[in-house]
Parts: structure tokens; C-alpha cells; sequence
């Protein structure tokens, strides 16, 4: 199960006590409406209330909870690989051979999986913070409902937005605000990324970003 720890699955006292009362009233109601005696509906509805299993309630509701927090945490952590991926195009674009740059992918730098998870908690960590990763998935979530339908985003269309490109700019120039400017960007990548990984080389990408913007030259063309 992918809940939240930090979800108490056992559920407060305070919370068990509304349910019972909730469902104790329900069910009582539901009886008498289907002209079931008094007695044998209030016996029957605390037989119900005592029968139900809180601890998995509980559970469900928390997992239900993570799942609804997880998809907004993705589209923001979609948006951030799309933003590095332009960012490497451009990165190997300067250094010239338009036929290499094309056979290459920020994902030979950085590879899916445990790499980029690690690579985008860090990058929040470092250069967002939670304050600001609530902003900018609120505002992302703005920006979809134009471009979904179903629950199907059409990313495309809204990459191709006015709108997206300023989003996009302003993401950019927070995390750019945040990178130090020499050989480590972000200092506790190269402790928190795996060796084999070559988290250096990763670094190095952002100093060549840094170094980009020194000259005024980084502008984004999603």
C-alpha cells in the first residue's frame, strides 16, 4: 500500500465516534423507512455500527487520500523533466553536431527511475520547497483543465500554450535563483545519488545551465 505513514490508519477517537454516529443514524433510518420496529431497528443499527471494520475504513480513506495527492505531485514532476529536457537540448545544441544532439536525450544523463526520482526530489528540495511546489502544482492544475478532457491531458496542446511558456520561464527562474553558481549546483546530489549513476556529470549539466545564464543566453522554447 502506497498511504501516506504519516496517515494514523487507526483513525482518532474523535473521528471513529462521528462515523458510529453517522452510521448508528443511517442505518436506523434506512430500517424504520422500511417499517421495521423501533426496537428491533435501533438493536440492528448497533449491531451494523459494532460489525463495521474501522481499521480498514481508515486505511481506504488514507489510501484514497495519497492516490489524489500523487497525480498532482507527477504533473509537476512531468513539467520539471520537460523544462531539464529542453534544457539539454539546448546545453548540447551549443557545443554544435545538430545530428548528435538529436540521438541524445536528457534521460542518458539522468535515467528513469531511480535516478530521476532522486534527481526531483532533490531538485524541489533544494530549489522549491514546499511552499512553492504547492504554488506551482496549483497553478499547473489551472493551466490543464484548458487542455484535458476525461481526465486525458493532451500535453501537446499545452505545451504549445503562451501560457504554459510563461509558467514554464517562471519555474525556470525559481530552481535558477536557487542553483550555486560552481562545480556542485546542488551540493547533496553527489551524496544522495548513487555513484554509479555519476551524479558529477549531472551536476556539471546544471553548471553549464548556470554558466548559460550568466550570459544571457538560456531562453526556453517548449
Amino acid at each position: 500500500m502506497s498511504a501516506n505513514n504519516n496517515v494514523p490508519f487507526e483513525g482518532t477517537d474523535k473521528a471513529r465516534k462521528a462515523l458510529k454516529t453517522i452510521l448508528t443514524t443511517s442505518t436506523f433510518n434506512t430500517l424504520l423507512a422500511n417499517r421495521i420496529p423501533v426496537s428491533i431497528a435501533d438493536k440492528l443499527s448497533r449491531q451494523v455500527v459494532d460489525n463495521v471494520d474501522f481499521l480498514t475504513l481508515f486505511k481506504i480513506v488514507a489510501e484514497d487520500m495519497q492516490n489524489q495527492h500523487a497525480p498532482k505531485q507527477r504533473i509537476l514532476d512531468r513539467t520539471i523533466v520537460h523544462m531539464f529536457e529542453i534544457l539539454f537540448r539546448i546545453i548540447n545544441a551549443e557545443k554544435g553536431n545538430e545530428a548528435e544532439v538529436m540521438q541524445k536525450e536528457f534521460f542518458t544523463l539522468v535515467p528513469r527511475g531511480e535516478c530521476l526520482d532522486l534527481f526531483l526530489q532533490l531538485v524541489k528540495e533544494y530549489c522549491m520547497g514546499d511552499a512553492e511546489i504547492q504554488r506551482y502544482t496549483h497553478k499547473l492544475e489551472q493551466l490543464i483543465e484548458g487542455y484535458s478532457k476525461e481526465y486525458i491531458i493532451n500535453w501537446d496542446q499545452l505545451y504549445k500554450s503562451e501560457a504554459f511558456k510563461s509558467y514554464l520561464s517562471a519555474l525556470l527562474s525559481l530552481i535558477l535563483t536557487h542553483l550555486r553558481e560552481d562545480r556542485a549546483p546542488i551540493p547533496a546530489l553527489e551524496n544522495k545519488i548513487p555513484t554509479h549513476f555519476q551524479p558529477y556529470r549531472i551536476n556539471s549539466f546544471l553548471n553549464q545551465i548556470c554558466k548559460l545564464k550568466q550570459t544571457g543566453a538560456l531562453q526556453l522554447d517548449a
